[in-house]
């Protein structure tokens, strides 16, 4: 297991239950905090986002330990289009949480 790759998702899932937690709507730089509709929801799928994004690299630090180089690029080629899938959904979630 990669422990750096760990590390950076739990810090990464621990930073989106701070803000789901206090409602820090303004540390989301996507979200302007006099457009949003409600903030309990804004806070609710950023820390969904990140929960999600975390696990993802603790789910790739644990893969990249003992592969050969084939398979981490293969890894690592899929690694991207799903987080990149995650994010989309977590902008579409937010653009309909804005006035």
């Amino acid at each position: 297991m990669n422990w750096v790759l760990w590390v950076v998702g739990v810090s990464v899932i621990l930073l989106g239950l701070v803000i789901w937690r206090f409602r820090l709507v303004n540390l989301l730089s996507n979200v302007d905090g006099v457009r949003v509709i409600n903030k309990e929801k804004a806070t609710r799928y950023t820390a969904y986002y990140l929960a999600m994004l975390g696990v993802c690299f603790m789910v790739l630090g644990y893969f990249i330990e003992g592969t050969s180089e084939r398979n981490l690029i293969l890894i690592i080629a899929c690694f991207i289009p799903i987080n990149l899938v995650i994010l989309v959904f977590y902008m579409v979630a937010q653009s309909c949480n804005t006035k």
